[in-house]
């Protein structure tokens, strides 16, 4: 008996006391993007090694919705302790006052680092991030084609007039070839929020122009420099392929673009799509003088809130030391060390192609650091393709660019700095919990005055209901009313306060271009497949009711894409709509000329109509059940009567068919119309809202407006808009139906 008491009593020391004596394991979070998971855990484990009182759980983001994650961590309090950044986004996170002040440690640092790429983690005379990694584009070019066209495959383009003067001679000797009749001269960047202002952007440096610095004193986007740059950029592109940055790779590394701007990635990519592919690469051409690039950093930064600096500070000195920068650069090779010890090491110096990006680094440049840049690039990138795709004058379209510039910084210093409120969720929460309490109360007790019998069943109902009353409050309710106060404010993530601003979200969202693209595109699209999708299913359902020839497969077949992820269905389509795929195949076939661009999501004409038709096909099989469940519902006595007086198959589908499927008829149209005001996941998945905000909804506005610019009080605005023009459509749809069933009554 004793032995066995001192035995429990030593596992009970051994589990409960002794750890707590033992020294505090400190665990770290780190997000991070850029680097495989396997290799980042690798690098994390010999950093707890060496700091064996730290352990690092990491997250791996991705581009797609790492930003998203991010904005959201801090609504829920859950951000980690060390992450990677975009450089462009360091400038709104530190505005928003989220990130730790690295000033001293950067300082004290400074003559490790290339000069220009500190520029992009300060903001206010303070830095607040780390340069990780860096990149930036240089020129690449196919020699075989060069060659081919009668020019020097070893004496690339130096000036962007150099690349005007080679793209028109390679026109004329493609033109001249029936079998490049797919290939072209130059490529350049579109339909994307990056990528086009990456390459534009530099060409405006190179002339010695600026769209924006930074400075709110004087927006100079209209100068008669950057007027003429983007005349000839306008008039490059009628010769170009214009298409998304990966599309244009896959171009070059196959042997269809002669000359491209393009990153590091490629050379992963080129060996394993033609390993034998003739190419050369050089820095960016100059405009006048100077070649600039886009100059692009991987930024790590110490979120405010951390519980644990010093170690923060730790893991970001292992990280960003030139060892492990220069680890990562062996992994992932489109990336560039940020130190100076890592540029000149030996391992860039023997290879020709990087000593090319070591070389371009040092014109790089940049973009200006400030908080609203990421509203900045996309009036850019839409301001690109509007000059591009409409052929606008170059002069109206930078008037526009300035005028857009120009309001949103006058917006910007007008933001009051008053008024915070930071518990505005809880005393949300709290009224509706207590009004929702207060009622149940009320019933209560008025059921207690009149019967007892009654009472006790009254509060035994709700105390059977409490958990349903429980979960509705937090989960439907509690959001409901929350984001319906927030419509009203300035919140934002990041900042994590509250500024009541009245009606101000709503009047600046209807006097925003873009949303009222976005409402007529999302009527656009409700109405187009909405048509389409009642009229195919029906067809197929009579088709099927009539009992063809193996129509239960036909039905099965028909129901099958109801099955398949709305992803994976537009990832599909994705590739039908490329310049490789099935759509443009048939033409060719048909021999028809193809559509410009011939990438079907990237043509501003045909990306809305390309998505309806994804969201026809994958939605009309559920329709079309209805449809078929209504036809047998049908009697068939009066298909019989209607045999016996002789009336035509058409007097019969008018006058008997689709008055007995009227209700099925309007129970279709009322959940596609609510479907369709609600389409985001293929916008999302095919075109993100391009080419020119020809694809931008207004659910998929609301995301870009709440997770992109961290405008959440505009975009729950947006919200309850919706909801209201969704109200309004169900709403009449509910009075025909009632107005319908009182005269058949």
């Amino acid at each position: 008996m004793i032995l066995r008491t001192l035995f429990y009593s030593l596992v009970f020391l051994s589990v409960f006391i002794l750890p707590a004596f033992s020294a505090e394991q400190i665990e770290l979070s780190f997000w991070q993007f850029v680097v495989p998971e396997k290799h980042m855990r690798k690098i994390l484990d010999t950093f707890e090694e060496q700091h064996p009182g730290i352990k690092v759980k990491m997250q791996q983001l991705n581009w797609r919705d790492g930003l998203d994650k991010i904005t959201t961590s801090f609504a829920a309090g859950t951000a980690s302790d060390v992450c990677e950044l975009g450089s462009t986004w360091v400038a709104q996170f530190a505005e928003s006052g989220v990130l730790y002040n690295l000033t001293e440690h950067v300082l004290s640092k400074k003559s490790e680092y290339i000069p220009n790429l500190l520029e992009s983690v300060l903001w206010n005379r303070r830095y607040y991030g780390i340069p990780w990694v860096t990149g930036t584009r240089i020129f690449f070019y196919n020699k075989d084609l060069f060659l081919k066209a009668g020019l020097d495959p070893d004496n690339p383009p130096k000036t962007w007039d150099d690349v005007n003067s080679h793209s028109q001679k390679l026109t004329s000797f493609l033109n001249a070839n029936s079998q490049f009749h797919d290939c072209y001269p130059f490529a350049i960047p579109i339909g994307e929020y990056y990528t086009p202002w990456q390459t534009f952007l530099p060409i405006i440096w190179s002339a010695g122009g600026t769209l924006f610095d930074g400075e709110e004193s004087e927006i100079l986007a209209d100068a008669d420099i950057n007027i003429e740059v983007m005349q000839f950029y306008q008039n490059l592109a009628k010769i170009s392929l214009l298409s998304k940055q990966a599309h244009i790779d896959r171009n070059f590394a196959t042997g269809k673009v002669a000359m491209m701007v393009s990153g590091g990635w490629n050379f992963n990519l080129i060996p394993r799509l033609n390993p034998n592919l003739n190419y050369g690469v050089s820095l960016i051409p100059a405009y006048k003088d100077k070649s600039v690039s886009f100059l692009g950093s991987e930024v790590l930064v110490i979120f405010r809130d951390t519980k644990h600096p010093k170690e923060s500070q730790l893991l970001v000195d292992y990280l960003t030391s030139a060892e492990v920068q220069l680890e990562i650069v062996k992994v992932v090779p489109s990336f560039i060390p940020c130190t100076k010890q890592g540029v000149i090491d030996s391992y860039h110096q023997a290879n020709p192609f990087r000593k090319i990006f070591i070389e371009q680094l040092s014109m790089a440049r940049t973009p200006p650091a400030h908080p609203k840049w990421s509203k900045i690039q996309n009036y850019i990138t839409q301001a690109i393709e509007e000059s591009l795709f409409q052929n606008k004058p170059p002069k109206v379209v930078l008037h526009n660019l300035k005028y857009q510039i120009d309001n949103l910084m006058i917006d910007y210093r007008g933001i009051s700095g008053s008024n915070y409120y930071k518990s505005i969720g809880y005393i949300v929460f709290i009224a509706v919990f207590g009004l929702l309490s207060l009622i149940m109360m009320f019933n209560i007790m008025k059921v207690r005055r009149q019967d007892q019998v009654l009472y006790k069943k009254t509060f035994q109902l709700y105390i059977f209901l409490l958990p349903w009353i429980m979960i509705f409050i937090v989960f439907y309710l509690y959001p409901f009313i929350y984001s319906f106060v927030l419509s009203f404010t300035d919140y934002s993530p990041l900042k994590g306060y509250t500024t009541f601003c009245g009606l101000r979200n709503y009047i600046t969202v209807f006097h925003d271009p873009e949303f009222r693209k976005a409402l007529l595109n999302t009527f656009i699209f409700a109405i187009g497949t909405c048509t389409s999708s009642l009229l195919l299913a029906l067809f197929c359902a009579m088709i099927i009711y009539r009992k063809v020839f193996l129509y239960r497969w036909l039905q099965m077949g028909l129901f099958a894409p109801i099955s398949i992820s709305v992803i994976v269905a537009a990832s599909m389509f994705s590739y039908f709509y490329s310049s490789e795929g099935i759509f443009n195949m048939v033409l060719d076939f048909l021999h028809l000329p193809r559509p410009l661009p011939d990438n079907w999501l990237i043509n501003p004409r045909l990306a809305l109509v390309s998505v309806m038709i994804m969201n026809v096909w994958s939605t009309f099989g559920l329709y079309m059940v209805i449809f078929t469940a209504g036809l047998h519902a049908i009697p068939r006595e009066l298909y019989e009567a209607s045999l016996i007086d002789g009336i035509t198959s058409w007097q019969r589908f008018r006058h008997i068919t689709l008055p007995q499927l009227k209700p099925f008829i309007l129970l279709v149209i009322v959940l596609n119309t609510v479907k369709s005001f609600q389409v985001f996941p293929e916008i999302f998945a095919m075109t993100q809202g391009g080419p020119h905000g020809a694809t931008i909804t207004l659910v998929y506005y609301l995301y870009k407006t709440g997770f992109n610019q961290f405008e959440m009080g505009k975009a729950s605005a947006v919200g309850y808009i919706l909801l209201g023009i969704i109200g309004i459509f169900s709403i009449i749809e509910v009075y025909y139906i009632r107005k319908e069933n009182v005269y058949e009554g």
